[in-house]
């Protein structure tokens, strides 16, 4: 009874050890993901305000349209690195740099008010009597981190298929050309700022170690830019749509 007892504890102790080892998790590798990217956007109409104390100008251009030419160079791109935790495997944090462009519409007709060299204004006039050229095309250059959340077991292409959603804090830094009155004037890269992101997008995963995505967003900040004589900024609400490969490290 004595070896019968001794065997009975030894094979209740070995399944109470492997019934313990099979409710473990075995631990996930953590994932690291380079991303490149490239896409289009659509920057929704704004007001301008340019101010030229010098010669007593404070006006607003009031819904100036905004045009992307995407692939005008330099062409819309980005660049992004996220990495997913080894415990937490459905979150991650992502670094997200996209340079992206602007041109006004100059011929458009807009709404006009405030100061200009003294005088005031308040009239409906074609951009181009005021300001002949305006435009963000060394990139509105926004540098963002995200937090991520992937759906891995949803079963969508033998699991392949990944969806995910981010938000984040943006930072952004234009580099702006512009005619005022006239007088032609480039900026260099200025800080304007911080705004936030939000994103959607899928991964399919090729293989191991590669994927490709598509991904929408949505950024909101503000331009301020030099001028001649002065400074100019309007908001910036600007929605994306982006396509790019990924390598997993």
């Amino acid at each position: 009874m004595k070896v019968l007892a001794s065997r009975a504890a030894r094979w209740a102790a070995l399944i109470t050890v492997g019934a313990g080892a099979l409710c473990r998790q075995a631990p996930l590798a953590a994932e690291t993901w380079f991303s490149a990217y490239t896409g289009t956007s659509y920057t929704r109409n704004s007001d301008l305000r340019l101010a030229q104390p010098g010669l007593a100008s404070d006006f607003t251009l009031r819904d100036v349209h905004w045009d992307a030419h995407p692939f005008k160079p330099a062409p819309y791109y980005g660049l992004r690195v996220t990495h997913f935790y080894d415990r937490h495997p459905n979150w991650g944090a992502a670094i997200d740099y996209t340079h992206y462009k602007i041109y006004a519409n100059t011929d458009r007709v807009v709404s006009a008010d405030g100061t200009v060299r003294g005088l005031p204004v308040s009239a409906a006039l074609p951009m181009s009597q005021l300001v002949q050229r305006f435009e963000i095309s060394h990139g509105v250059n926004v540098l963002s981190v995200n937090g991520i959340y992937r759906w891995l077991d949803l079963g969508i292409a033998a699991g392949r298929l990944q969806p995910y959603v981010g938000a984040g804090l943006a930072y952004y830094r234009p580099h702006a050309e512009n005619t005022v009155g006239g007088v032609p004037f480039e900026g260099g890269y200025q800080a304007s700022g911080f705004g936030y992101q939000l994103l959607a997008g899928a991964n399919y995963r090729m293989t191991e170690r590669v994927g490709l995505f598509a991904e929408t967003r949505f950024n909101s900040g503000t331009a301020k830019v030099d001028i001649a004589g002065g400074r100019a900024q309007t908001p910036l609400r600007t929605f994306h749509l982006v396509a790019g490969i990924s390598y997993r490290f």
